[in-house]
């Protein structure tokens, strides 16, 4: 029995480092690691190696690496094992050998998603295809394919591919929710949501298509709608740092400051290390007059990302605010040096004459 590949892709959270001074920077994923992400789902190969009535797929896995199959599915089999056991290499070659004695799509299929584990995405999308011309009834490649052109930068051929795959797969939420985040990479907002919609028409719970729903929403300056989407999120996963950061985020541009600082303070309890929450949180400070605090929520974005122009011109602002010169120099001067053309967001007495 086929098992649906999970989704590449992962829902939208915090950009690493806008130029923008302001707050409203909240973007990329369904990218999984190294993209922020929230909830993204691992790799899965195309069909299981164990039933799930059998052992532990691990344990199963174990055992089958050490068999010496001959056949085309027992080469298959001990293929999708080494990939259980993250061995992508031992895996890639095991598919190989089974494809040299049969044809067959879902060993081209499983060889794809082998190569995407290890970002090798031209011969993912080679083999993908191969699948989808021996088996164009299949969903699976598809879906895979396109979120594969997405991640090489051929939008128009991924959304190509999930159009397709949302023809053959009426059910897997996953579908929608990928195809809008391509229409959210080319500012089809309103199509974007309207994927999203359809993801949680397929599953209500899907928290992903909440998030990146509301930050459809946001963009759009729909920010009652955002904060509705992004506590549906967290009804479903309370800890979720990328939902109450993005909530934050609508927050502050309601005007809501109480809210949005308690929201943000709770981004960075659940995720530490994510410098956007401090960055953003010192931007509320700063709106509340609080510059102390904003240069010190700077610092710690700084702490995190020490090559981000933003946060220096952030907390370079922040200390202009505070009277100390010297120190709004120095970090202005750092801005400028990462990104020169950037003069017009500092202000005049600190450009170098």
């Amino acid at each position: 029995m086929v098992r649906k590949f999970t989704s590449l892709l992962a829902a939208l959270a915090l950009a690493g480092c806008s130029r923008e001074t302001v707050v409203d920077n909240l973007v990329e994923t369904k990218s999984a690691a190294p993209d922020k992400a929230a909830a993204a789902k691992p790799i899965a190969a195309l069909d299981p190696v164990a039933a799930p009535s059998e052992s532990d797929p691990i344990e199963q896995a174990k055992q089958l690496i050490n068999t010496e199959p001959t056949d085309a599915e027992g080469l298959r089999l001990r293929g999708n094992a080494f990939f259980t056991l993250n061995d992508f290499d031992a895996a890639i070659a095991d598919y190989t050998l089974s494809l040299e004695k049969a044809q067959e799509a879902k060993t081209y299929y499983n060889r794809g998603v082998a190569y995407t584990a290890k970002g090798e995405h031209e011969l993912a999308v080679a083999d993908y295809t191969k699948a989808i011309e021996l088996r164009p009834q299949d969903s699976s490649p598809y879906f895979n394919r396109g979120v594969v052109l997405h991640r090489l930068g051929k939008i128009a051929q991924g959304l190509a591919d999930l159009t397709e795959a949302m023809k053959l797969d009426t059910t897997d939420p996953h579908v929608p929710l990928n195809r809008g985040i391509l229409y959210l990479a080319v500012d089809l907002h309103e199509k974007a949501i309207a994927d999203f919609t359809a993801a949680l028409e397929r599953d209500p719970k899907c928290v992903e298509a909440y998030i990146n729903r509301g930050y459809a929403r946001h963009v759009r300056g729909e920010y009652d709608l955002a904060i509705a989407d992004f506590t549906e999120a967290l009804k479903l996963a309370p800890f979720n740092a990328v939902a109450v950061g993005n909530r934050g985020n609508a927050h502050y541009k309601r005007g809501d400051y109480d809210a949005a600082l308690k929201d943000l303070t709770d981004a960075i309890q659940f995720d530490p290390r994510e410098p956007q929450y401090f960055n953003n949180r010192g931007t509320v400070w700063g709106a509340k007059g609080d510059h102390r605090r904003a240069a010190e929520d700077f610092t710690a974005a700084l702490e995190r990302r020490p090559d981000c122009a933003a946060y220096l011109r952030n907390r370079g602002h922040a200390f202009h605010k505070l009277g100390e010169t010297a120190n709004a120099q120095r970090d202005f001067t750092a801005a400028l040096a990462l990104e020169p053309e950037e003069t017009a967001s500092v202000p005049a007495q600190y450009l170098q004459k």
